[in-house]
C-alpha cells in the first residue's frame, strides 16, 4: 500500500495529505485527498492514493471503487491492479464470470496497456514516421532503401489508424463508463423497481456491477455472469 507522490497537484493541501497518511491517520488523509479530488481535478495517483486511505480505514468498498477509478484513467497502473486484486479478496461476494472469447480478451487487454493520451501520442510518433518514410520511398535513390522505406511507411500508417481507434476507445471507456461499485453492507436485487418485487439476489459491498438504468430511485444491474436486477439507488456509486 504505498504511497502515490507523483500527483499534478502538488500543493500545499496534498503535502498535507501525504503526512497524514505518513502519520497513519488516514481518515484524515482520505477526506483531504477527497478535498483535492473536488477542487483541483482527478489523477490517477489521487484515486490511487484514495484507496489507500480507505483500504487502511476498513472502507473496502470505498477502497475498491477508488483503485477502479485509477484504473480506469491509467489501465496499466500497475500498483493500482495489485493493490485492487488485493481489495477485492475481502469482498463477501464471489461472481462467476462469463468467460470471453480469447481474441476479444486479447484486444481489450490490447487496449489497456495505454491510456487514451497515451494512444493518441503514439499515433502522432507512428503518423511521423509514415510520413518520413514515405518521403524517404518518393525521393530515395536506391531501390533497397525505397522498398525499406515503402513497407516501414505502410506498416506505421497502419499502427497509426490502429491507435488512433484505441485512442478513441479508451477516451470513450472513460467518458461513458457503466460500471458501479456496491458501497451498502448489503443490499436485495428485485425483479422490478420497487419494495415489492421478487427477490433475486443478494450483494455486497465491494461488488463490481454494469449499470444498465436507473429509473424512480432504483437501479437496475447486471452481474459478470448476466443475472440482472433492480437496487436502490443510493446503494451504488459509478465509477
Amino acid at each position: 500500500m504505498a504511497l502515490a507522490l507523483n500527483v499534478f497537484a502538488q500543493g500545499v493541501t496534498l503535502k498535507q495529505a501525504n503526512v497524514l497518511y505518513a502519520q497513519k491517520n488516514y481518515a484524515a488523509a482520505a477526506q483531504q485527498y477527497e478535498a483535492i479530488r473536488q477542487t483541483q481535478g482527478e489523477s490517477p495517483e489521487l484515486y490511487y492514493n484514495l484507496g489507500n486511505a480507505y483500504y487502511r480505514t476498513g472502507e473496502i468498498a470505498q477502497a475498491i471503487l477508488n483503485y477502479n477509478r485509477a484504473l480506469l484513467l491509467a489501465p496499466n497502473y500497475e500498483d493500482a491492479q495489485f493493490n485492487l486484486q488485493v481489495a477485492q479478496r475481502k469482498v463477501v461476494d464471489n461472481v462467476d464470470v462469463t468467460s470471453v472469447f480469447f481474441l476479444k480478451q486479447w484486444v481489450n487487454n490490447l487496449g489497456d496497456l495505454l491510456s487514451s493520451n497515451g494512444w493518441a501520442i503514439m499515433s502522432i510518433v507512428m503518423f511521423i514516421l509514415a510520413l518520413t518514410a514515405f518521403l524517404l520511398f518518393v525521393f530515395g535513390r536506391y531501390r533497397t532503401l525505397r522498398k525499406i522505406a515503402f513497407n516501414v511507411a505502410i506498416t506505421s500508417l497502419v499502427i497509426t489508424l490502429l491507435s488512433l481507434a484505441y485512442a478513441f476507445k479508451q477516451s470513450n471507456k472513460v467518458a461513458n463508463c457503466t460500471d458501479g461499485i456496491i458501497m451498502v453492507g448489503s443490499t436485495t436485487a428485485k425483479d422490478s423497481p420497487s419494495l415489492t418485487g421478487k427477490d433475486m439476489f443478494v450483494l455486497h459491498a465491494g461488488t463490481k456491477v454494469t449499470i444498465k438504468s436507473t429509473v424512480s430511485g432504483w437501479t437496475e444491474v447486471e452481474l459478470p455472469d448476466g443475472s440482472a436486477g433492480f437496487i436502490p439507488a443510493n446503494g451504488i456509486e459509478k465509477i
